[in-house]
């Protein structure tokens, strides 16, 4: 896999852009949406993003050892017991419960960010809870300090109206707490509602250039990020009858090659497009015809085999004039665009071993 981090800092450049005079907050969670927290931020603040977002302070800590200086908001519930370690960062608090533990626990100055349940249903306090957290927090009293006022939007890609009730909303209660800066769009708010910009966005999926609409990232001016390409390593010829890969999915009516490829759901592969997607060699779509294995899968070449051991394969990308999106692989498999890129990972798993027990 290669990441493209010019593009990265071209998506977040036209971003900011879009968005002035609000600030654009690059989120880079779940390691940079499978992207590498570290050097998307880098890319993002480089290229106008004025803040970093995170969803758990474990994300904050390994993400401010690669950029010390860079502003970092934990968008995420803190684990109960953890607030006397946060430190040089900005929380988000989203219950009465949670404010009152950071309130008793915090052991350092933080700005905290009050989050309101504008109609997501998920993270969030009710008006009530909100005007009087941030009511105490602009008091500025103890450790804690109003850092802003959030929420977040439940279908701004594809329900206006919900988006609109909740833009009302968040204007009533903002109305009644204290100047601090305000923000509510994700990436589909932030392209595709004005109303929705306040002081700051907090764009995720597009700094990655993938559409928060589900459509061609260009129409929005947007470049893909990333690249997933692996190779040939092995050709076979299959007679009338042989069958390949488990459950034998596909068996050959007449001679045709196929071709091997060491890449699949351990790599991000989703068993679920086995028969369903395609790939890239020489320069045009192949279909993949076998079930898709732990860790390969199997293309058709045709009847010729005009491909050869150690070709590139493009999984996601373009190659020649042909180019598959993680919107293809997800419209394919009944998901979403963020699921295909943040499962797409190196061979590796962060894994606490215990022995419970004699």
């Amino acid at each position: 896999m290669t990441v493209d981090l010019g593009a990265v800092a071209d998506n977040c450049r036209l971003l900011a852009d879009t968005v002035a005079p609000a600030e654009l907050w690059a989120v880079v969670k779940a390691d940079g949406y499978g992207h590498g927290a570290a050097d998307v931020g880098a890319a993002a603040l480089a290229a106008g993003a004025a803040r970093l977002c995170v969803a758990t302070y474990e994300e904050a800590v390994a993400l401010r050892e690669r950029l010390p200086g860079a502003p970092v908001l934990v968008m995420g519930p803190l684990i109960p017991g953890e607030e006397p370690e946060v430190h040089d960062v900005e929380v988000a608090v989203s219950s009465r419960e949670a404010y009152d533990r950071l309130r008793a626990g915090a052991s350092a100055p933080l700005a905290v960010h009050v989050k309101l349940d504008s109609g997501m249903g998920r993270w969030g306090m009710a008006p009530g809870d909100v005007v009087a957290v941030a009511g105490e927090l602009a008091a500025g009293t103890g450790q804690l300090r109003l850092g802003g006022l959030m929420s977040h939007l439940a279908s701004a890609e594809s329900d206006d109206e919900l988006t609109s009730r909740q833009l009302e909303r968040f204007a009533e209660v903002s109305a009644q707490v204290a100047p601090c800066p305000r923000h509510v769009a994700n990436s589909a708010g932030a392209l595709g509602r004005a109303d929705a910009r306040w002081d700051a966005v907090r764009c995720g999926i597009a700094v990655y250039g993938v559409s928060p609409f589900g459509d061609d990232p260009e129409v929005h001016g947007l470049r893909p990020a990333m690249r997933f390409e692996s190779f040939v390593a092995q050709v076979k010829r299959l007679e009338p009858g042989d069958g390949t890969g488990y459950g034998h999915r596909f068996t050959a009516d007449r001679p045709v090659w196929i071709g091997l490829v060491p890449a699949g759901y351990a790599d991000g592969v989703p068993r679920l497009l086995s028969g369903r997607m395609d790939v890239l060699a020489g320069g045009r779509r192949r279909p993949v015809v076998a079930t898709i294995s732990m860790d390969q899968l199997t293309f058709l070449i045709g009847d010729q085999c005009d491909v050869a051991v150690g070709d590139e394969v493009v999984l996601l990308g373009r190659q020649a004039d042909e180019t598959i999106g993680p919107q293809e692989w997800a419209s394919r498999s009944d998901t979403i665009g963020y699921e295909i890129v943040t499962d797409i990972a190196p061979r590796r798993r962060r894994v606490k071993h215990l022995v419970v027990g004699g």
